[in-house]
């Protein structure tokens, strides 16, 4: 049991793991996010009405090691193009995911902070923004992205009612272009 122990010690140390040990892997989890995705996305955008659905395009790609920039395009429900940024990435001193999001259609600039789940497939990403059809007073938000397989993810987003309860208001389904999942 000492000598299983020693070795586990040392292996981490060395940057290894134990056999049957689970990393998460941040700057993984980011390649994972790169290439040329279509999206189709569903959301309530305000309390009784009826959900809008979007298709959008993304292209996703590292700067450098830490970073994704994923720049998205889309038109919405009403027919008015714009153009999305996400800026994410690994904070190695903080120990935890930083991100922007911003639109062309938007005023707001979102950032975000989140960790992985241990399974390395699931990122939780936290912020606070102006509240939908009442932006002068803001509240929590979460964006959950899930790593389905290699050419399918999903991002679930959240907001904080005011009875302290998430409520999920929209989906987004990522299919990898030319993968034949689509």
């Amino acid at each position: 049991m000492r000598g299983a122990l020693a070795a586990a010690v040392l292996l981490t140390a060395l940057g290894g793991a134990p056999a049957g040990a689970q990393e998460t892997d941040p700057v993984a989890f980011l390649e994972a996010m790169t290439g040329d995705w279509s999206i189709v996305a569903e959301g309530v955008l305000g309390p009784g009405q009826d959900p809008v659905r979007t298709e959008s395009r993304e292209e996703a790609r590292l700067l450098g090691s830490q970073w994704l920039v994923a720049e998205a395009s889309a038109v919405t429900a009403g027919g008015r193009p714009y153009t999305s940024m996400w800026i994410l990435g690994w904070d190695p001193h903080e120990e935890h995911f930083v991100g922007t999001w911003i639109a062309s259609i938007q005023t707001h600039k979102w950032r975000f902070t989140g960790t992985l789940d241990e399974s390395g497939k699931v990122l939780t990403l936290e912020t606070e923004g102006p509240i939908m059809g009442n932006p002068a007073n803001t509240t929590r938000y979460r964006e959950i992205i899930e790593l389905v397989d290699h050419d399918h993810r999903t991002i679930r987003s959240l907001i904080l009612g005011p009875d302290g309860e998430w409520f999920p208001f929209a989906r987004a389904e990522y299919r990898r272009e030319g993968s034949g999942g689509g």
